[in-house]
């Protein structure tokens, strides 16, 4: 089969391919032949197939979803580390830096806020998703904050400018969901002890591009430039090298799932220019960008 057809629309994680495919079983008809293909064949699901199928999975309802959520936390292994953190602030740290690997056209920006959690989606290349693979990703949340907030929440979601519960959303077919609120009956521990290393990294994938410093990130964090410093180090490393290795791993998921000019996923990471990029890129990869988009981030 050709890749170019496919290689020209952004493509979905496999995993998350595959765990709707699972909760699809037969019913996922010609639609879910053609995924189980493409994920035979090792080429990518583009997200237009995808949204279909989670449409289809999500029309079974909510507990379909949460089984292709626990399917999900299971199998794939950046998923699988959230539901064992020690605590929210935890998760969260972990989660904004797995997200580029899930959604390539948008963004989810959570925030705790006493006994909750809001999630409101950002756009980032292109629209939010539809209301089912939003639905999707709430299922996602609710499983793995079960785990680190001690107790399963409560979930309300905002779709179509009101607020209900998910099987409400679905059963009246909304046509946008913005977000959702998870609430626990009493406020979750969300401190936990100091994580330099995942707070750094967290910070840098909000923001590749900016001109990060040591002491403006420090302050940023409550800490000491020596503090930060010394906890990097503590984990093995540094601040240069967690800003790179955060901006590599922002380049090699544009590179693989868009059609950005390379000039464009320089900029977009943080690179100088595309030249810088190519030489930091052959480094970590083995190839430079152009080789690395042929293979499909492979």
């Amino acid at each position: 089969m050709s890749r170019t057809g496919v290689d020209m629309a952004r493509s979905v994680r496999p995993s998350m391919a595959r765990a709707v495919l699972r909760g699809l079983g037969p019913h996922a008809g010609a639609p879910g032949q053609r995924a189980e293909r493409l994920l035979g064949e090792g080429l990518p699901v583009p997200e237009r197939l995808h949204a279909r199928l989670t449409a289809a999975l999500a029309a079974r309802g909510w507990p379909a979803l949460l089984a292709a959520a626990e399917r999900l936390l299971t199998d794939d292994p950046l998923l699988g580390a959230l539901p064992g953190c020690a605590d929210l602030a935890q998760l969260l740290d972990r989660a904004r830096l797995v997200e580029p690997w899930f959604h390539a056209g948008h963004r989810t920006v959570r925030t705790l806020d006493g006994d909750g959690l809001t999630v409101r989606h950002v756009p980032l290349l292109g629209t939010v998703p539809g209301p089912a693979e939003s639905l999707l990703v709430c299922a996602i949340d609710v499983l793995a904050t079960a785990g680190p907030a001690g107790r399963t929440a409560r979930v309300e979601i905002r779709a179509d400018g009101a607020a209900g519960r998910p099987e409400e959303v679905l059963r009246v077919g909304a046509a946008r969901v913005a977000g959702w609120r998870l609430h626990w009956t009493a406020p979750p521990s969300v401190v936990g002890a100091a994580r330099p290393l995942e707070t750094v990294r967290a910070r840098f994938a909000r923001d590749p591009a900016r001109p990060w410093r040591l002491g403006e990130t420090a302050d940023l964090l409550g800490l000491s430039p020596r503090t930060l410093q010394r906890g990097l180090a503590e984990a093995g490393t540094s601040f240069r090298a967690e800003l790179l290795g955060v901006r590599l791993e922002v380049a090699g998921q544009l590179t693989a799932r868009t059609v950005l000019p390379l000039a464009d996923v320089a900029a977009a990471a943080g690179f100088t220019d595309h030249a810088h990029l190519s030489r930091r890129f052959r480094a970590r990869f083995g190839c430079p960008p152009s080789e690395f988009r042929r293979a499909g981030g492979h």
